[in-house]
């Protein structure tokens, strides 16, 4: 921006900028700004560098302060960087937006089916393949970059690039691009190599290579990144830096935000050659980060985005923009607002490894204030993951298992959104990973990096669990691209980049171009030539809609208010409304309008109205009806309008009035019914000397009459009609029914074939037209097909019979079983049938039986058996029996020592007649020990008493003796337990004062520590253990 003096009066101010625009071909474009200054600036729009010019699809409308470009029929060639640029002669200043057209793929010459779009067989044609596709670089500035792809297809393809979505020609500055095609050696396909001289900063960005003939299209894309180049920070973190911009030769904008929110800084900038930019924080460069993003919007401003800003996140903002014709800047000043309420002890950056945890601390002013937690703007619940803790004022949150995609921001907010923020980094073979989202617009291109540890290693990319093409696919080094150009709706979904075990996802979301609705019919006229008609023309929109559509057209009656839909019409041309068309004699008025999937055109009136009178005409007429004696027999008939009529029969009029009536008293019945312009007369239950009647119907304007005859009826089904399919559970009654058209006539039943015999368990009955087959109480054997036959008609039932549905008794909720290695594992289920199979699975698997793992069926309870488990024998077991599961999670545990207490030697000093108990305590109940003393076994006897309680073993003399003294131990396989016990007459202590003997026994505090007391003489008689 360029400024003047400021007794100039002020310069140009965008109060509004211009939006970027996605259309498809040929819809209507539009971009508006509104733009301030004193004087009042001129206005320019300007494409390509140069100025545009009003003409019949380009104007621009002003209204005060705003200012739009309006273009019509967008084409392709149209899509390009539209710049707004506002002079006076204070200064100057400019905006821009981006406009994409969507080419839409020419329509099939004959669309009939999915596959008329293959070449005919034995023509070798084929759709475009790509054989190779262009491959994602890193490259400095300065270097030569090549771009290749290799394309198979017959004819040959076309092949074309495009740089972010535009032709390399209506890229800026694309003077040192050279494209070097070459045909495959056997004409089946074509190569085209795009070429980049001495590439510069701008020319990152997706390059896409389109391949199209007759059958078809394809693409491939590849990513082309230059790195900015570092700056050297000075040595000492506490000396000033060193500036690399010029000085500032104006104040700075301001610019306040509140802490815990982001500041976003835009930035246009044009120049050719384009200019390359550079962002600086006090006169340090800034790089890309966690909290710093850098990148270019969609009308090609370059954004500075600092995210949850902090106190220290203050100062001066420079965005430097330079080429070789030389350099400017855009400066403004961040002021952060403290909250008053803050951290008493903010948060600290953290960095753990993967699989590891992390844990993150900070304290509120005050223990009552509640928090949250949030990794960026996803809030953390509590749950074995995200740990959090509160201690008083003290906030802790312990993130478990970490992996990729914990890396991020995390915060904790207490309220009034007062929040404190630190960067976590998890260590491991990715070094960048995927963003948590990323949304692209139906068409564009979607880039994701991901940055390794190691370089030279082989990552895999995945979508929703499905390997994709290497063909999209680019490794350079330590980083990994995937290019999905051109994106659909099918491509949304979880992109995940694999790497060993170590793995990284985003949420790829697509969002549909909005397409605009199709244009109004144009040329409407009518024309009132014929008595009660008139003829209603038009011509298409212009330009015509991208979809099908369809034309609406409407009536009103002059007066009214209401429009009501008269019909649709597929093809444009002329209609004709006869007035059999409206339900009244008036004077009606008739609009139209197009309808497509995208919308509604504006409805367009046709000048005057016409007199209309309904009056009916046959549509469909009367016809002679043959019918079964028995059978109800229906005549009916279609006008072109609403209208009542009279109904006779035999030339006798039949009242209308009722809607059921009778001729005469026991004679022939009849039902009279009128469905919108349908009129029906149904004579019910028809005998044969009804046979030869005359029906008739009349109404102003139509006549018509049929004949009536009856045939005589052989036997025929009256239901059911088709196949009846049926199941029963074992004891139900079943009853198939199947009616005749005549009573008492004969039938048969069949199952599987066979002609079926009656029994006490199959009964045959026949009540007038109902042929019965009843099975008191099916079993399973009683499945199959069943036919009631009968001259040559036959009425067929699928039966299937099967056993009531088996629940499970027990478990009724997930069972966790804790074992030790070679402990003996039981899972039980019980159902509620004795001998119903059920079948065991193991981690999603069937269990085979082996000698790590037995089966046992005993009535309704099934088990499963681990004689030895061992740790690989842990996992998540289900009993499946019918639709009910039981589930079991087995956890076997490699236990290193069996004995819990004593975790070293035990020594003992008791006087002769006390109660002395050595215990010792397991890990397992069920273990057994073995007690000896000088190395041979204690034997149980009354004056040593061994006794088991849960884990705990004890060996007990009740009145200890002088020989008793001894090395006792307790022993588990290889390991044991040391007790050594001295026996004395009495204590006799040469440092007591007072001489007193006392006595000094072991007290135990289960697994967790020795206690020794010394009680008095007179209590020595009382034994403690």
């Amino acid at each position: 921006m360029k400024a003047g003096s400021g007794d100039q009066g002020s310069p140009p101010c965008f109060l509004r900028f211009p939006r970027p625009v996605r259309v498809v071909s040929g819809a209507e474009v539009e971009l508006k700004c509104v733009v301030l200054g004193e004087p009042p600036p001129t206005v320019l729009w300007e494409k390509g560098g140069q100025q545009l010019v009003a003409s019949e699809r380009l104007s621009f409308p002003e209204d005060g302060a705003e200012h739009s470009l309006l273009l019509s029929g967008a084409l392709p060639t149209d899509a390009g960087v539209y710049v707004c640029r506002a002079r006076n002669t204070a200064g100057e200043a400019y905006a821009a937006a981006a406009v994409t057209v969507l080419e839409l793929p020419a329509p099939e010459p004959e669309p009939q089916s999915s596959e008329q779009s293959l070449p005919p067989p034995g023509t070798g044609e084929s759709a475009p393949v790509f054989l190779t596709g262009p491959q994602s670089q890193w490259v400095l500035r300065g270097a030569e970059v090549v771009l290749t792809c290799q394309v198979g297809g017959l004819p040959e393809p076309k092949l074309y690039w495009e740089k972010d979505g535009m032709a390399l020609d209506e890229v800026w500055d694309s003077s040192h691009f050279a494209l070097e095609p070459s045909p495959s050696e056997d004409g089946r396909g074509a190569s085209l190599t795009l070429r980049i001289k001495a590439v510069r900063l701008p020319d990152s960005g997706v390059y896409v290579c389109h391949a199209r003939n007759a059958h078809g299209h394809a693409q491939a894309g590849a990513l082309l990144q230059v790195p900015q180049p570092h700056e050297s920070p000075p040595q000492d973190p506490d000396d000033p830096p060193v500036p690399v911009v010029e000085p500032l030769k104006c104040a700075p904008k301001t610019f306040w935000v509140n802490e815990g929110k982001h500041a976003k800084f835009r930035c246009y900038v044009m120049g050719k050659p384009e200019p390359e930019i550079e962002w600086h924080w006090e006169g340090r460069p800034l790089l890309p980060d966690r909290r710093h993003l850098m990148y270019r919007d969609r009308d090609g401003g370059f954004v500075l985005k600092v995210l949850y800003c902090q106190a220290k996140d203050r100062g001066l903002y420079v965005c430097a923009a330079r080429n070789s014709a030389g350099q400017t800047l855009s400066v403004v000043q961040l002021h952060v607002k403290e909250p008053r309420l803050r951290f008493t002890r903010p948060l600290q950056d953290v960095e753990g490894r993967e699989h590891g945890i992390v844990v993150l601390e900070c304290k509120v002013p005050n223990s009552r204030i509640p928090t949250a937690w949030f990794r960026e703007d996803q809030r953390l619940l509590p749950c074995r993951k995200y740990e959090q803790i509160e201690e008083g004022t003290v906030r802790r949150l312990i993130i478990h298992r970490l992996k990729a995609d914990d890396d991020g921001v995390y915060l904790c907010e207490m309220r009034g959104r007062v929040r404190t923020v630190a960067n976590v980094t998890v260590k491991g073979p990715i070094l960048k990973r995927l963003p948590r989202k990323l949304d692209v617009l139906e068409g564009e291109n979607a880039v994701l990096l991901v940055e390794t540890r190691e370089a030279g290693v082989q990552g895999s990319w995945s979508h929703d669990g499905e390997e994709l093409p290497a063909t999209c696919q680019s490794s350079s080094g330590h980083m990994h691209a995937l290019v999905l150009p051109g994106v659909t709706r099918e491509d949304a979904g979880e992109i995940t980049f694999s790497l060993g075990n170590s793995r990284t996802t985003t949420l790829l979301r697509v969002k549909c171009v909005k397409h605009s609705p199709p244009g109004p019919p144009v040329l409407v006229e009518m024309f009132k030539g014929q008595k009660n008609t008139v003829l209603l023309t038009w011509k298409p929109p212009e330009p015509p809609p991208e979809t099908s559509f369809i034309y609406r057209l409407e009536r009103q009656e002059v007066g009214s208010e209401d429009w009501v839909q008269c019909f649709s019409i597929e093809k444009a041309g002329a209609v004709e409304v006869p007035g059999d068309c409206v339900p009244a004699e008036g004077d009606y008025r008739f609009r139209i309008c197009t309808v497509s999937e995208h919308g509604r055109s504006p409805h367009v009136v046709f000048n005057g109205s016409a007199h209309l009178v309904p009056t009916a005409r046959l549509v469909s007429g009367l016809e002679d009806v043959q019918v079964y004696e028995g059978e109800d027999a229906v005549f009916s008939l279609d006008l072109s309008t609403i209208i009542q009529g009279t109904w006779f029969l035999n030339g006798e009029q039949l009242k209308s009035n009722e809607p059921e009536g009778q001729v005469e008293p026991g004679a022939l019945r009849y039902r009279i019914e009128q469905k919108g312009l349908q009129h029906r007369l149904i004579l019910q239950a028809v005998r044969h000397q009804d046979s030869g009647a005359l029906v008739g119907f009349s109404c102003p304007g139509v006549q018509d009459s049929a004949a009536l005859t009856i045939q005589d009826s052989p036997v025929h089904i009256l239901s059911p009609q088709d196949k009846v399919s049926l199941t029963f559970t074992t004891s139900e009654r079943v009853v198939l029914t199947c009616e005749l058209s005549r009573v008492d006539f004969p039938a048969t039943w069949y199952k599987d074939g066979q002609k079926v015999e009656e029994s006490e368990s199959l009964i045959v009955k026949v009540d007038g037209r109902k042929h019965r087959l009843i099975l008191p109480e099916a079993q399973v054997p009683d499945s199959g097909e069943f036919e009631c036959r009968t001259e040559g008609v036959s009425a067929f039932f699928s039966i299937t019979v099967q056993d009531p549905p088996v629940h499970i008794v027990d478990p009724q909720e997930h069972v966790f079983v804790h074992a030790i290695t070679s402990e003996c594992v039981m899972l039980t289920c019980e159902v509620d049938r004795e001998d119903t199979p059920v079948q065991w699975y193991k981690d999603g698997q069937e269990v085979q039986e082996s000698d790590s793992l037995v089966l046992e069926n005993e009535g309704p309870h099934h088990r499963l058996l681990l004689p030895a488990a061992q740790p690989s024998h842990g996992g998540e077991f289900q009993c499946v029996a019918g639709n009910e599961r039981a589930y079991f999670t087995v956890t076997i545990t490699d236990v290193s020592s069996w004995i819990v207490y004593p975790s070293g030697k035990v020594y003992v000093t008791a006087i002769r007649l006390e109660r002395v108990v050595l215990t010792c305590e397991l890990c397992r109940p069920w273990a057994e020990v073995r007690w000896t003393k000088d190395g041979e076994e204690a034997v149980e006897s009354p004056a040593l008493l061994l006794e088991k309680e849960d884990t705990i073993r004890r060996l007990v003399l009740p009145s200890v003796q002088l020989e008793d003294s001894g090395e006792y131990l307790c022993e588990i396989d290889d390991e044991s337990a040391s007790f050594t016990v001295t026996v004395t007459e009495s204590y006799q202590s040469q440092d007591s004062p007072n001489n007193s003997p006392e006595l000094c026994v072991l007290l135990k505090k289960p697994k967790t520590r020795r206690l020794w007391s010394r009680f008095p003489p007179w209590r020595r008689t009382a034994g403690t253990e």
